[in-house]
């Protein structure tokens, strides 16, 4: 953790349990992505802390209640926050389903993860009124940018100050425009959408029109983040940066990154694999989704030469059907390709041990992602887009590859070193060393935490 948030003693309430909800929108057995992975581990690690935690999270069902992996999980409908559960002629009693939740958890602090609209800025503001301490972790870039990634008109990273002009005339290029048109939808009023005259139109047509008030709100809500928050934590350097851009006071801010799950540290690193099989195989693991890029690698793989001893391995689902499809076909056409499907958390390690390169072709700046880690923790070489938390994460030369996000050239090249140079990937394997354990994630955070607590009055957040 970063001495920006090091202020305090930490002494107050050392000597005694501390209990987190953790808050996030979606949750095991849902199919889950790193956010909930994170979760998931913190919480166990955070026990060794004597601190307890019990996870929260929103669902498209009803109400339940159940135990996952020892850990007390409570699912709240979407709209939990609008459900009014106490009433009483003094509003300050009053409670929705969501607080009446957290309330009964009697909880010191309040961990958001997601910025959703299942786990959000609303549910962040009902704790607030509790008086509650709160922090937020960023791990996705959906609070700043509002196409979610992060690429400015999808060219380069953007620094991430959100200015309205400039993200109306981005988003809108992301939502099919021509330049010149999205850069007349920058120059027009911050129109609300909700505004009699612009609601009248197609619903398409009123959002373009409006997009330079949605990226007001964008500012005001990440503004409001700040202020009911007690610290934000940021994963990777560069959402620092960005929340620095937005002026977001530095002393709020705490860098902390991710880590693989514990079941990585009990692995040993093992040399690189299939060292007398014909083919090298290079891994993907992440969603169908053209964000993730995995098609970059279907790309690269077709600028080379048919009889290069590669074989892909892409795991995953999406909900991009054409996205999908073109993978199927890919797959069809060249028997180098193979589609794994969706492989579940537990056997991402299975996964991981039977490829030889790890391959992160991202199309936005990721606050991780947790895969790298593992397969940091597993010694396993990387080709990753040089982006965001990978660049942060990757050493080209070193321990991996850093290509670009954009060319699948780059790519092309680096495949053809991985399948005709055993020696090379060997070398970068060695050099694949983990730097980080859950354990080292749960000390900073036990440490925000109680740091929060010393600031507090004795009475506040307390509970006997």
């Amino acid at each position: 953790m970063t001495p920006a948030a090091v202020g305090r003693p930490v002494a107050s309430g050392e000597g005694r349990r501390l209990r987190v909800v953790h808050c996030v929108g979606f949750y095991f057995p849902d199919s889950t992505g790193g956010t909930e992975v994170y979760v998931r581990d913190l919480v166990s690690a955070l026990s060794q802390h004597s601190i307890d935690g019990t996870i929260v999270a929103a669902t498209d069902g009803t109400y339940d209640r159940y135990t996952w992996t020892g850990v007390e999980v409570v699912r709240y409908p979407i709209d939990a926050p609008e459900i009014q559960r106490v009433s009483d002629r003094d509003v300050r009693k009053r409670r929705t389903m969501f607080q009446e939740i957290v309330e009964a958890t009697k909880p010191d602090l309040f961990h958001l993860h997601s910025w959703t609209s299942g786990a959000g800025l609303r549910h962040l503001r009902q704790v607030a009124r509790m008086d509650i301490p709160c922090v937020v972790t960023m791990h996705v870039p959906s609070a700043i940018c509002m196409r979610g990634t992060m690429l400015l008109n999808d060219k380069r990273p953007c620094d991430g100050r959100i200015d309205d002009r400039r993200c109306a005339q981005c988003w809108a290029l992301d939502r099919g425009l021509p330049a010149p048109a999205a850069y007349l939808v920058s120059q027009l009023p911050r129109w609300d959408v909700t505004d009699s005259v612009i609601s009248r139109l197609s619903q398409r047509a009123a959002t373009l029109l409006s997009a330079r008030a949605a990226a007001a709100t964008k500012a005001r809500q990440l503004r409001s983040m700040a202020t009911l928050s007690e610290r934000i934590v940021a994963p990777s350097e560069w959402v620092r940066a960005a929340l620095a851009e937005n002026a977001i006071a530095p002393e709020k801010v705490v860098v902390s990154g991710q880590s693989a799950s514990a079941e990585f540290s009990e692995r040993k690193q093992r040399p690189l694999q299939g060292v007398d099989r014909r083919q090298i195989v290079i891994g993907f693991l992440g969603r169908l989704e053209r964000y993730k890029g995995a098609d970059m690698l279907v790309r690269a793989l077709a600028e080379l030469p048919t009889d290069l001893p590669v074989l892909l391995r892409i795991a995953g689902v999406g909900q991009d059907a054409r996205f999908t499809r073109r993978m199927e076909e890919a797959a069809r056409k060249d028997s180098r390709i193979q589609l794994m499907g969706l492989v579940e958390h537990e056997k991402v390690p299975e996964f991981l041990a039977d490829i030889d390169v790890l391959a992160v072709p991202s199309r936005y700046m990721e606050t991780g992602p947790i895969v790298v880690q593992e397969a940091r923790a597993l010694g396993i070489p990387v080709m990753g887009a040089d982006l965001g938390g990978i660049s942060e994460r990757v050493h080209h030369g070193v321990d991996g590859w850093l290509l670009p996000f954009d060319d699948p050239g780059p790519w092309a090249e680096a495949i053809r070193v991985a399948a005709t140079d055993r020696a090379e990937v060997a070398r970068l394997s060695s050099n694949m060393r983990r730097t980080r354990s859950i354990d080292d994630v749960a000390s900073d955070m036990a440490k925000l935490y109680r740091e929060i607590m010393a600031g507090r009055p004795q009475s506040a957040g307390s509970q006997p």
